[in-house]
């Protein structure tokens, strides 16, 4: 295919569509020197080539793989071609390359205009114009016609209907093109004539839903029919997946579907959806990005009335930023033996934690660190942080920046843990360990916290006692940690019951109950609102929001927002939140007392506007 080495040669490869053979062929033909992978997730499932095998090709070319995966990481959206022309540029010495490159990319990127703009970034070798070969040779951006790329999805309706709904949001935010009857048909109508052109001429897999709803619906036995004798007629390869969506015995399903391998839902739905998305990457099933609308669009089905509108619209995170980071990671030598250190570590006030013999802090002991250990701890390394996370301190001992990143979110979770404590609230462990805090009855005035939301003064109560129930229940919030782009506190919010108002049931089974009965008419707009006045509360202390002064860990007075440019619009949506918002405003201190009603009608209607 290469008549010799060529210093002028770039092979750019979509590794979205090229052969296993077609990708060695062009490793060991054109003999690259070095070869530049931009794409965000480097993958070498292709037909039988694996990861291994892979690198066993680029070694046999003698080439030099080089993973630029982290000019994705480094950019909030996805780097222009000239970005990643630089990174390339940079990597190279040019008046020494003396061999070809070799550009693995995704299928977005494999555009005539991408490359041309890529190349553009590139001085080529003398200044001659680069030789660019494209693997596969035919273009995979624009699908011939009579391309098979559509999923479709077989279900009974409309008994199946929410999760079928679920399901072509999750496809289609994923990029696949997705057919389902929801979206593709009015309501009542069979429009078989359009269903099966699309099972015969478009469709790259059918998912066919599996429960005992399905078993008996005329429409999905007729589309499963036509589905298995194209699947024979034209040889496709795991042309019909079925899924299991309830209790449907394994053995009650039809023999047409019976010996192929059945992806289970029935006890999660995300790991069955990452086991339908395993198989459509590995099959390569066409996909594009910035699909966003169109999922929009499956959801607003389960209601006509609701329309996807191009109003921006503000929206409210569980972000809640760090501001500050401390400056310095300290380092102190422990005047106490070896194994007394770990226990040291763990029992100071301050966040902390134990490398080799030292003991690292946020720190510094002379303006006011850990106290109770002040007398056996001296000062060994002062390291700043932006050094200690890149695992670039020369003057400290090494720490990789992945334990480096670990090791401050722990400290940051401790510092969480700690000023929750210190401001009077409770802790509950939740099942992965980490902390919920609540406040105990009593330690807010009147158990309710007021804050201003939309130019209105609002108030919400956060403890409160439910006499159907008898318990108390508490609004409880758990932080986790996170230091990407925006270093940021992850707000996660549950609900805590106690008999007495201060500690938790003991008994997990009678909490889990509680909490899904309890909270099953909590909407959004309540979850979030408690989660605002939550934060409020604690912006209104004197430390205001500053995790311990001598931590210096400041965060932003107010969760994050962003603006959506699209939003969901309902006529009959509007007058009801209107409503809502104002019988919430001129709620009394009595309206507050919460009922869990769900097992009258009346008592769940009033809930939804208390509390």
């Amino acid at each position: 295919m290469f008549a010799g080495a060529n210093p002028s040669l770039i092979v750019i490869v979509d590794c979205e569509h090229v052969t296993d053979h077609e990708l060695v062929t062009t490793l060991t033909g054109s003999k690259p020197k070095y070869v530049f992978d931009i794409r965000r997730v480097p993958r070498f499932d292709i037909g039988r080539l694996t990861r291994r095998a892979a690198f066993e090709s680029f070694q046999a070319a003698g080439a030099h793989y080089i993973d630029l995966t982290s000019i994705h990481r480094q950019n909030r959206s996805s780097p222009s071609p000239e970005v990643i022309g630089k990174a390339i540029n940079d990597a190279l010495s040019f008046s020494s390359k003396g061999g070809a490159i070799a550009i693995l990319v995704e299928n977005s990127q494999f555009s005539e205009e991408y490359i041309t703009t890529l190349l553009d970034a590139l001085p080529s070798e003398n200044e001659e114009p680069w030789d660019v070969f494209r693997v596969p040779l035919a273009p995979s951006a624009a699908p011939a016609p009579g391309h098979r790329e559509v999923i479709f999805i077989s279900h009974a309706n409309p008994k199946d209907n929410e999760f079928a709904i679920w399901l072509a949001q999750q496809l289609t935010l994923c990029g696949y093109s997705v057919w389902c009857d929801v979206n593709n048909l009015s309501a009542g109508d069979r429009f078989w004539e359009d269903i099966e052109n699309c099972i015969r001429n478009r469709c790259a897999k059918v998912i066919v839903v599996l429960s005992k709803n399905s078993q008996s619906a005329s429409g999905v036995l007729d589309e499963i029919d036509l589905a298995i004798r194209v699947e024979r007629a034209s040889q496709l390869t795991r042309f019909v997946l079925p899924i299991r969506l309830d209790e449907l015995s394994f053995a009650d399903v039809r023999a047409n579907l019976g010996r192929k391998n059945i992806i289970d839902f029935h006890r999660n739905w995300a790991s069955g959806l990452k086991a339908i998305i395993d198989v459509l990457a590995r099959d390569r099933v066409p996909h594009m990005d910035g699909a966003v609308l169109n999922a929009l669009s499956f959801g607003s089905q389960k209601n006509r009335a609701i329309r996807v509108t191009d109003r921006p619209e503000q929206l409210t995170s569980n972000w809640l930023a760090i501001r500050k980071l401390p400056p310095f990671v300290y380092y102190y030598d422990v005047a106490a033996p070896l194994e007394q250190v770990e226990a040291i570590a763990a029992a100071m006030r301050t966040p902390s934690f134990r490398h080799l013999r030292l003991i690292g802090t946020f720190c510094d002991v002379k303006q006011g660190g850990p106290s109770e250990y002040s007398g056996m701890l001296t000062e060994r390394y002062k390291v700043d942080i932006n050094d200690f996370l890149t695992g670039r301190s020369t003057n400290a001992p090494s720490v990789k920046p992945r334990d480096a990143h670990n090791i401050i979110m722990s400290m940051l979770r401790q510092a969480w843990n700690k000023e929750m404590a210190d401001r009077g609230l409770r802790s509950f462990a939740m099942a992965s360990n980490s902390l919920a805090w609540y406040m105990p009855c009593n330690l807010l005035d009147r158990n309710t916290v007021t804050f201003f939301s939309d130019q209105k003064k609002r108030r919400k109560v956060m403890v409160n006692w439910s006499e159907r129930r008898k318990v108390f229940w508490h609004f409880a919030v758990e932080a986790r940690p996170s230091l990407g782009l925006q270093p940021r506190y992850i707000l996660r919010q549950h609900v805590i019951f106690t008999a007495d108002g201060q500690t938790p049931l003991v008994s997990k089974e009678r909490m889990h109950v509680l909490r899904r009965r309890f909270c099953k008419s909590w909407w959004n707009d309540r979850w979030r609102d408690l989660l605002v006045g939550f934060v409020a509360w604690l912006n209104s202390s004197p430390n205001k929001l500053t995790l311990d002064a001598s931590l210096q860990v400041e965060l932003d007075q107010q969760l994050l927002s962003f603006i959506s440019p699209l939003s969901l619009d309902s006529d009959e949506n509007s007058t009801d939140a209107r409503n809502s918002e104002r019988d919430d405003d001129e709620l009394t201190d009595d309206d507050f007392d919460v009922s869990d009603g769900i097992d009258d009608p009346v008592s769940e209607i009033q809930d939804i506007s208390e509390a």
